[in-house]
């Protein structure tokens, strides 16, 4: 168990959650869609027009198409704070119906935190994207194939040392993005914390419960997989399932003494 000192003198303390427990938060965050349907399907659409947005922005180019996955992935954490905002009005015990505005505004209440990991996560998906870049460039040089025809060709030998290399490089900024934001965003919603001890702790949660936040991010993936095999759709309601979920996977993770 972790214990970190907090400006407000409360303590962070870090628990051990078991693996069947991310069963229990899609359950709860199922129960927070109920509850509150239009407020979820309001952002499970703003992440379905996002889709379709970077699809037709990026239908060009095959490397940035390919791309679009890890984006979501990246950028998803901190797109959900509006969701977290929406279980953490549910969770109040003056309970009445969730406020849509004060959901979409709810990054005010730590601009200084929340505007550091923005730049930071903005500084990673720049990253990734050159990576991106490079790795088209060093396999096809100049032959950059169409999408289609890469997708085709995918499971063809001639091609396994590019999917290696290429998914093997997506999945460590997949998981470096998810050990630092699982918990830090909502933690910086639900208290004044600052960006780097909020990182730190996220990062400390998902060491300290390994295999329960591995079937966490696999479960996310999965969601998200759903949403971009339906042609964007199931965004509409797989997206704001994950984001009232991890709100109550953050609080089974996180307690304040």
């Amino acid at each position: 168990m972790d214990i970190t000192h907090l400006p407000s003198h409360e303590h962070i303390v870090v628990q051990h959650v078991t693996p069947g427990q991310s069963l229990q938060w899609l359950r709860l965050g199922w129960q927070d869609f109920r509850r509150a349907p239009a407020d979820a399907l309001f952002y499970g659409a703003v992440f379905v027009l996002m889709g379709y947005l970077l699809n037709m922005y990026f239908d060009f180019a095959p490397q940035f198409v390919i791309t679009l996955a890890a984006l979501f992935l990246l950028v998803g954490p901190f797109l959900a704070i509006g969701l977290y905002d929406i279980s953490r009005q549910l969770e109040s015990p003056l309970g009445g119906r969730v406020k849509l505005v004060h959901s979409m505004t709810a990054w005010r209440v730590n601009i200084p935190g929340f505007t550091l990991f923005a730049a930071l996560l903005a500084v990673l998906v720049f990253g990734w994207f050159r990576v991106s870049l490079l790795m088209f460039a060093l396999f096809f040089e100049s032959n950059v194939p169409e999408l289609d025809q890469l997708v085709a060709s995918a499971f063809e030998i001639q091609n396994l040392p590019f999917l290696l290399a290429y998914f093997g490089t997506g999945l460590l900024f997949a998981i470096a993005v998810f050990a630092v934001s699982v918990c830090a965003i909502p933690m910086m919603l639900h208290k004044d914390v600052d960006t780097i001890t909020a990182m730190v702790t996220s990062v400390q949660a998902v060491y300290r419960n390994l295999l329960t936040m591995l079937i966490w991010a696999a479960i996310i993936v999965l969601l998200t997989a759903i949403g971009f095999a339906t042609q964007f759709i199931g965004l509409l309601l797989t997206m704001p399932l994950i984001g009232l979920s991890s709100w109550h996977a953050y609080r089974a993770l996180i307690n304040f003494e």
